[in-house]
């Protein structure tokens, strides 16, 4: 019984391990793509969003995009401050906030959608020529499971 109770908690520990790995990959990932674009992923998703949905409350952005209402109010000042949205007062009630992407952040949305792929392939073979171990990229489906 001890054995068996050693053995999950191996598999455990390794589970966490794994997912902590992952994680890690994505986030440097993500810093790559913005240090490279000039905008995260994350950001990638907030700004395309927004351009689907003009003229938007902070609140239906932020269920659209999945984030929660304080962390879009976060994102929100960082690509204000950026001009790549603008924020401005509701016509209707001065008390609320409307959203809207900027020329600026039509123009990162743009850089972004043309050189993501090239970036994807250069980290790809980056990864194959690193010579990862075949028994990592097996537990992991997509671009996230070959880091």
């Amino acid at each position: 019984m001890q054995k068996v109770i050693a053995e999950s908690e191996n598999n455990t520990q390794n589970s966490v391990r794994r997912l902590v790995m992952m994680s890690l990959k994505f986030h440097n990932l993500n810093k790559l793509v913005e240090q490279r674009l000039g905008i995260s992923l994350v950001q990638y998703h907030f700004l395309n969003t927004l351009r689907d949905m003009p003229a938007t409350s902070p609140l239906l952005l932020a269920r659209a995009v999945g984030m929660h209402p304080s962390t879009l109010t976060q994102s929100t000042k960082r690509l204000s401050k950026r001009g790549l949205i603008f924020v401005g007062e509701d016509l209707k009630d001065s008390r609320k906030k409307i959203l809207s992407l900027t020329s600026k952040g039509n123009k990162a949305l743009g850089l972004f959608e043309s050189q993501i792929d090239d970036l994807l392939n250069i980290v790809d073979r980056e990864i194959k020529a690193s010579g990862t171990r075949p028994k990592e990229r097996r537990h992991s489906p997509g671009l996230i499971g070959r880091f």
